[in-house]
């Protein structure tokens, strides 16, 4: 007399997972979760020498994003090199202070740059306009006009096109 029975999985996995050590058995469910016939065909003996190597080999992947390590990091870094950590801080602290420094550098420079930019803009329009006054005071007013108001309006417009540049700028 043959008897049909259906043979649930995950009754199957648990009665064999009775030779398996506890501590390994999450590993098992977790491969047999994954791919359910990953053991089949497999002896019981050879199922837990895996499951061991699997439970040894362990694998981390650490993810880390700033300028200095994470805590544990500098520990390991301690026990390594005499004051390590010290010495990863100061590090990080000359650094700061070496970005710092030229950042201050290149704003005083910017500001420099651009105040002899105004210098030389209001040497050029005095000089644009007081010869195209001149020009007209001696009797040439059309070439008078045309340079006064050139000056003027070339210098009114390389600042509008400034500032706007400058503003663009700073929105980026």
């Amino acid at each position: 007399m043959s008897k049909n029975r259906k043979v649930d999985n995950k009754s199957a996995i648990k009665k064999t997972s009775q030779d398996i050590p506890e501590e390994l058995q999450e590993i098992e469910e977790d491969l047999t979760n994954y791919n359910p016939e990953i053991f089949k065909g497999v002896p019981q003996k050879k199922k837990v020498e895996i499951l061991h190597s699997l439970s040894v080999v362990s694998i981390q992947h650490r993810s880390h994003s700033g300028p200095l390590p994470d805590p544990e990091t500098l520990i390991k870094y301690n026990s390594v090199i005499p004051n390590g950590a010290d010495r990863i801080m100061k590090m990080a602290e000359n650094q700061q202070a070496h970005r710092i420094s030229i950042e201050n550098r290149v704003v005083a420079s910017q500001s420099a740059q651009s105040k002899l930019g105004q210098v030389f803009g209001l040497i050029i329009g005095l000089v644009g306009i007081g010869c195209g006054t001149f020009l007209a005071a001696t009797g040439e007013p059309t070439i008078g006009g045309i340079i006064a108001g050139g000056t003027v309006v070339s210098l009114v417009s390389v600042f509008v096109i400034g500032k706007s540049a400058q503003r663009k700028s700073l929105e980026e």
